[in-house]
């Protein structure tokens, strides 16, 4: 007889998190340093391209990561 595995359940409002970088290696790294946030903890990585138009922006990163 097989036993059923039960999902964690989370009481918190916020499980994750989100930080958005410019799309530069270092600055990610320094980011993540400052925050605190190791890998073990991060969840995706999406590039977001930059903005010519309007109000110029250039491409960043945004991170998403679980919260302790």
């Amino acid at each position: 007889m097989a036993l059923a595995q039960t999902i964690p359940q989370s009481n918190r409002a916020k499980v994750l998190d989100e930080v958005i970088v410019e799309a530069k290696l270092d600055a990610l790294n320094t980011v993540l340093a400052d925050r605190g946030i190791s890998a073990d903890r991060i969840v995706s990585v999406i590039p977001l391209p930059g903005q010519t138009l309007v109000s110029p922006t250039p491409p960043q990163y945004r991170v998403l990561y679980r919260a302790i």
